[in-house]
C-alpha cells in the first residue's frame, strides 16, 4: 500500500465530509427558520450505517459518503428518492393518487403548515438555495481566514533573473543581475511592489500605462532606465519580460522526486543538468522537459554545495498534456494582514473561482474541453491527497475550490438538484401559484436522476482508468 494512501483518504474524506455537511447545514437551518418539519438529517447516502434520534429528527450516517439529503416532511417526490436504499418500503410509488395518499397517511401527525409543500414559495425558495449558498459562504470563510492566518504571499527579492527576448524589459535595456532599487522614485522591497508600480491594478484595464523610470545597482553602479509596458491582447495581460532571481526552495511536497533528493526550505538551486539557473521558470523548464530522465541539480545550503541525481515524475497537468514534475515551490514571504484586507481578498478569489469555474462549466456545455476535464470521486481524492501532502492549507485552498464547484453545480435547473427545486418553483410562480402537477415533477426527476447516475458511473469507470491507467 502506498504511503501516501492514509494522507489520501484523510483528506477525501474531509473535503467531502466538510462539503456536504455545510451544505446540508444550510437546508437545515432554513428548515427550523421557518418551522419546517424535518424528518432526517443524513450524512452521506444509501442504507443508514449510524443513526440517532435528537427531538424530532433522525440524524444518520449513511454508508455512501458521496453527498447527503435533509429530509423534509411534505417534501413530495424526493421522500421516494431519499428513501431509496435506507430500508423504507413503498407499496404504491409517489406521484400517484395511491402513493400520495400513503404518504398522508405516514405523516398524519405533523400539521399542515409545518409541511414544506404548505409554505409560501419565497420560503421553499430560500430553502432549496440555501445548501448552495453555505458552500459560497464557506469558500469565502476559507479564503478570508487562510489569507488572515498565512498573510500575504509576495516575493521578497528584487533582482533580475531573466529578460526575455522582444520583450519591453529587453527594449529598455534590463539585464539579468540588475538589482531594482526605486520605481518613479519609490524604494523597493520586493517583486509584487515592483510589478504594481510599473503596471498599477487601477490602469491595468483602461489600456494606458505610462511609462516608469527605474534605478537599477548593476556592477556596483547606479542607472537609471525608462520602461513602457506592453499589452498583450491575446493573452489579455501586461508584458514586462522581466523574471525575478529567485531560485530559493520553497514548500516542498511529501514523498515528492524533490523531498527524496533532500530539498529542503530555503536551499537555493544553482545549476540544473549543468546548466546555470537564474529564475524558478527556468528550473521548470528543464524539469518539464524532461520527465523519467535522470537529472542532476546543484544547490547551496547555507555555506554548503551539494547536488544529486533526480527522476521528474510525469505529470498530467492540464487535459491532455504531460510534463514533468518534481514537487517544489518557489520561496514565499508572507506579510501579515489586518481583517479588513483578509475579507476583501477572500472575497476577491471567491469572486475569481466563481468566474474560472463558470468559465470551465461553459466551455464543458460547449464542447470546448472534452470529458478528460472531469472529475469523479477518485481524482477528488487523489488531488485532496496531493494538497495535503504540500501543506494543510493548500487543502484548505482545494476545499474553497470545491465548494464553489458544488455551489454552481447545485443551482443548475436539473431535477434531483437544488436546481432542479428552484426550477419547478419558479413554474409554480409562473403558474399563478398552481404546483407543477406531482406526477410530472416525479417524471422529471426519475429521468433527471437516471442522466445523473447515468453520468457518474461514467466518470467513476474515466476515474479507475485515469488514476490506474487501466
Amino acid at each position: 500500500m502506498s504511503s501516501n494512501f492514509p494522507i489520501t483518504i484523510f483528506a477525501f474524506l474531509l473535503t467531502l465530509g466538510l462539503v456536504v455537511i455545510v451544505h446540508e447545514l444550510g437546508h437545515f437551518l432554513f428548515c427550523k427558520l421557518f418551522g419546517i418539519y424535518v424528518k432526517t438529517f443524513s450524512i452521506g447516502i444509501g442504507p443508514k450505517f449510524l443513526r440517532k434520534r435528537w427531538g424530532e429528527t433522525e440524524y444518520v450516517l449513511s454508508a455512501i459518503p458521496f453527498g447527503g439529503y435533509v429530509k423534509m416532511a411534505g417534501e413530495g417526490v424526493m421522500e421516494e428518492i431519499q428513501d431509496t436504499g435506507t430500508g423504507t418500503e413503498r407499496k404504491y410509488p409517489l406521484g400517484t393518487e395511491e402513493g400520495n395518499a400513503e404518504v398522508a397517511g405516514i405523516d398524519d401527525h405533523i400539521p399542515p403548515h409545518r409541511r414544506l409543500n404548505a409554505r409560501p414559495a419565497w420560503e421553499r425558495f430560500l430553502v432549496f438555495v440555501a445548501g448552495p449558498l453555505f458552500n459560497l459562504v464557506l469558500s469565502f470563510l476559507l479564503y478570508t481566514g487562510l489569507v488572515l492566518s498565512n498573510g500575504l504571499q509576495n516575493i521578497p527579492f528584487t533582482t533580475v533573473g531573466e529578460v526575455r527576448a522582444d520583450s519591453p524589459a529587453m527594449t529598455a535595456e534590463f539585464k539579468a543581475g540588475d538589482e531594482i532599487l526605486t520605481v518613479n522614485g519609490s524604494d523597493m522591497d520586493n517583486w509584487g511592489e515592483i510589478e504594481e508600480a510599473l503596471v498599477p491594478v487601477e490602469f491595468r484595464k483602461s489600456g494606458v500605462v505610462s511609462p516608469s523610470l527605474v534605478v537599477v545597482r548593476r556592477d556596483g553602479q547606479t542607472v537609471s532606465l525608462e520602461i513602457q509596458p506592453l499589452f498583450d491582447s491575446e493573452a489579455g495581460y501586461w508584458s514586462l519580460g522581466l523574471e525575478v532571481w529567485n531560485t530559493t526552495v520553497g514548500l516542498v511536497k511529501r514523498n515528492g522526486p524533490a523531498a527524496d533528493l533532500g530539498l529542503q526550505l530555503g536551499d537555493v538551486v544553482q545549476s540544473v543538468n549543468g546548466s546555470t539557473v537564474t529564475s524558478f521558470s527556468g528550473i521548470a523548464g528543464i524539469i518539464n522537459d524532461n520527465p523519467e530522465t535522470e537529472i542532476e541539480i546543484v544547490w547551496m545550503r547555507d555555506d554548503q554545495l551539494m547536488s544529486g541525481i533526480v527522476i521528474p515524475e510525469l505529470k498530467e497537468v492540464q487535459p491532455g498534456v504531460m510534463k514533468g514534475r518534481i514537487f517544489m515551490e518557489p520561496f514565499y514571504a508572507y506579510e501579515k494582514v489586518g481583517l479588513g484586507t483578509a475579507v476583501a481578498m477572500g472575497y476577491g478569489r471567491t469572486i475569481g473561482t466563481i468566474r474560472i469555474t463558470a468559465g470551465v462549466l461553459r466551455d464543458f456545455v460547449m464542447r470546448r474541453l472534452g470529458l478528460d476535464a472531469v472529475g469523479g470521486p477518485l481524482r477528488i481524492g487523489q488531488a485532496a491527497g496531493e494538497m495535503l501532502s504540500w501543506s494543510f492549507s493548500h487543502l484548505m485552498y482545494f476545499v474553497a475550490f470545491f465548494s464553489i464547484n458544488l455551489f454552481l453545480l447545485n443551482l443548475l435547473p436539473i431535477p434531483v438538484l437544488d436546481g432542479g427545486h428552484v426550477l419547478f418553483l419558479l413554474l409554480e410562480v409562473v403558474r399563478g401559484g398552481k404546483p407543477v402537477p406531482e406526477r410530472l415533477q416525479a417524471i422529471a426527476t426519475q429521468v433527471g436522476l437516471i442522466i445523473l447516475l447515468l453520468f457518474m458511473t461514467f466518470v467513476v469507470v474515466l476515474d479507475v482508468w485515469k488514476v490506474t491507467g487501466h
